[in-house]
């Protein structure tokens, strides 16, 4: 069976690897903040920039905040995967299945960006459309297996 044939998941497939970009990019913005503030997470990454490591390691809240916002996303992207994998293979429409696939994807990334810049009720509205459109397809999904 070819799961790419099926609209739904190609849909799917779409949104989730620019989820991964989204992430990818994040984790390198995390590293070059690393590098900028020189503040690093190991005593071997303090020793290939020619640091020694302070005995006291102050946090740095460039790097804390895309560290968080990347905790974040794996506490809701990943749960997206299987629950939208579900959701794409039970049959949904394809208007449907864009608009939540879409939805979260589009709110995913204005969470980060609301978290990177620290703006507020903006990122709490970003998770809340996010977490409503997986909350859909958890729905959908359930109801399909039973």
């Amino acid at each position: 069976m070819d799961l790419l044939g099926i609209p739904t998941v190609r849909v799917f497939a779409f949104w989730y690897l620019v989820l991964v970009i989204k992430m990818l990019v994040l984790i390198f913005r995390t590293s070059v903040a690393r590098m900028r503030s020189g503040t690093f997470s190991s005593p071997e990454d303090y020793a290939s920039a020619g640091l020694e490591r302070p005995a006291t390691v102050a946090p740095n809240e460039d790097v804390e905040r895309a560290r968080r916002a990347l905790q974040n996303d794996l506490e809701s992207i990943l749960p997206f995967f299987g629950v939208g994998l579900i959701y794409a293979l039970s049959d949904p429409s394809l208007t449907m299945a864009r608009i939540v696939f879409a939805g979260f994807a589009v709110a995913r990334i204005a969470h980060t960006v609301a978290y990177l810049r620290g703006l507020q009720p903006h990122r709490s509205i970003a998770f809340g459309v996010a977490m409503l459109c997986l909350a859909w397809m958890l729905v959908v999904g359930l109801w399909t297996v039973l």
